[in-house]
C-alpha cells in the first residue's frame, strides 16, 4: 500500500491490483466529517493493521459522520468492510451529497468535487478537454485507477 499526504485532512492511497494498476481511494475531511471516497482494503498483514490503527484514530478524533462514497454503484470495492469498520453511512451516487462535496454526473457514474481541498475525484470517469470536469480549478486529480495529477 502507497499512502500519499496531499495536504492537510487530504491522503491517498493505493493498492496495486493484479493487472498491476493501482487501485486508488481517497480519505478527506470537512468539518468533523471524515469522507472516504471508493475505498480499498490493503491486503491482511502490517499495512492492513496500521490503516485500521489510523481510521479508528481520526474517527475518534473527529468524531463526526463518516460517509463511506463510491462514485460508480456497479464498482462498490471495499465499502462495506469500511462501514463496519468505522459505523459509517454508505453514499451511493444517486443520494444527496455529504457536506463540502459537489456531485457531477459522468455519464452512468459520477465525480466528485471538493472546493474546499482542491480535489476532483473522477472515479473511472475520463476528464474530456471540453467537459464540465475539465473545467474545475482542480490542485489535485485523484482517480480510482492509475495515477494522481496535480495540477
Amino acid at each position: 500500500m502507497v499512502v500519499t499526504r496531499i495536504h492537510d485532512g487530504l491522503w491517498r492511497w493505493a493498492v496495486p491490483g493484479a493487472d498491476g494498476e493501482d487501485r486508488a481511494s481517497v480519505y478527506l475531511e470537512h468539518g468533523r466529517s471524515m469522507l472516504l471516497v471508493d475505498p480499498v482494503l490493503p491486503p491482511a498483514g502490517e499495512d492492513r493493521l496500521r490503516f485500521e490503527r489510523a481510521i479508528a484514530h481520526d474517527v475518534t478524533r473527529l468524531g463526526g459522520p463518516v460517509y463511506v462514497m463510491v462514485t460508480c454503484a456497479r464498482c462498490p470495492r471495499d465499502a462495506d468492510s469500511l462501514i463496519a469498520m468505522t459505523g459509517g453511512v454508505s453514499w451511493q451516487p444517486r443520494d444527496d451529497a455529504p457536506p463540502g462535496i459537489q456531485v457531477i454526473a459522468v455519464g452512468e457514474d459520477v465525480a466528485l468535487w471538493s472546493a474546499e481541498h482542491g480535489a476532483l475525484m473522477p472515479g473511472r470517469a475520463g476528464i474530456a478537454p471540453d467537459g464540465p470536469l475539465a473545467a474545475l480549478p482542480a490542485a489535485v486529480v485523484i482517480p480510482s485507477r492509475g495515477p494522481m495529477t496535480l495540477r
